[in-house]
């Protein structure tokens, strides 16, 4: 019964309302009218419109409160859907979170439409990226101008190379953090690397001393006697023997001319050039075993000139 007798006075307060506006309803005939009443009859109250023809929906212009009594509100379009003077202008939607037009048409009526996207009222956010912070195992060789004090991967990697060429004695460096590094043994090593290589003598392995060092042949590096075991099966060769040769003529003890052997430049290490070490080594009083030891060493740089 209370819903059937809401519904009447429903009924006959549209009815009021119109009769409210039918006088400037009769002043341009020509024009359909519509409206739109929110009677604010409680949740389980619908919102009636009265509608007709093409005219603006108005939303809210009566608003009748639970005392019964009527409240004008002054033109608000709705901003569900109302068009601009000319015809072709649809706003955006709104909401509680403030979203920007999606799809609007030009007043000029064309077929404009903008570009959809959301911008919430609380502001939009935006995070800038941090590169993050590289730790000695993220480089990789090449990285970096490596120099007195740095570890790292990288280090590590470079090591090799030197070891390889003989500018470096594998096991002679140190480490911190399980990485190899950069020490006064690897300075030197690369110092005498850039001698050979005809580079600026600083120490410091650059990205193109890297490129010349990866490129690098043995034959080419200055290698001092006495820095790696030389070997006549293995044929080694190099400034080594080179030296060796010319520290045995120096002595008075050279190896057998006919019996030398060279690959490209320099000498090779042959069993002739260990039996001119043995008469050496037997007539300055040393165990004459064939093998460049340090004592035989010191002895022969004596004569070095």
């Amino acid at each position: 019964m209370k819903s059937k007798s809401k519904s009447i006075i429903k009924t006959l307060l549209v009815s009021a309302t119109v009769a409210l506006f039918h006088g400037s309803a009769k002043a341009d005939v020509k024009k359909d009218f519509s409206l739109d009443l929110d009677l604010d009859l409680g949740n389980r109250g619908a919102s009636p419109e009265v509608s007709k023809g093409k005219q603006p929906i108005i939303k809210n212009v009566y608003k009748i409160l639970r005392s019964g009594e009527p409240k004008l509100i002054a033109g608000h379009r709705s901003h569900s859907s109302h068009r601009s003077s000319r015809g072709g202008h649809y706003s955006h939607s709104s909401s509680s979170s403030h979203r920007s037009h999606s799809s609007h048409r030009s007043s000029g009526g064309g077929s404009h439409y903008s570009h959809s996207s959301s911008s919430y009222g609380s502001g939009s956010s935006s995070s800038s990226y941090v590169t993050p912070v590289k730790t000695a195992g993220d480089y990789t060789l090449g990285d970096r101008t490596l120099s007195s004090g740095i570890h790292g991967s990288d280090v590590d990697q470079l090591i090799p190379y030197l070891v390889r060429y003989y500018y470096l004695k594998d096991g002679v460096v140190s480490k911190k953090g399980g990485y190899y590094v950069y020490d006064s043994n690897v300075v030197n090593a690369v110092k005498h690397f850039q001698k050979d290589a005809g580079l600026t003598q600083d120490g410091k392995l650059t990205s193109s001393a890297l490129t010349t060092l990866k490129s690098w042949s043995a034959s080419r590096t200055t290698i001092p006697l006495g820095f790696r075991e030389l070997s006549a099966s293995a044929e080694t060769s190099g400034f080594d023997v080179d030296e060796l040769v010319q520290l045995l003529i120096n002595a008075g003890y050279p190896p057998d001319p006919a019996k030398l052997k060279k690959s490209g430049a320099h000498y090779v290490f042959t069993d002739d050039i260990i039996t001119a070490i043995k008469m050496f080594q037997a007539y300055n009083g040393i165990q004459p075993n064939g093998e460049l030891n340090a004592t035989t060493l010191t002895k022969l740089k004596t004569f070095m000139k």
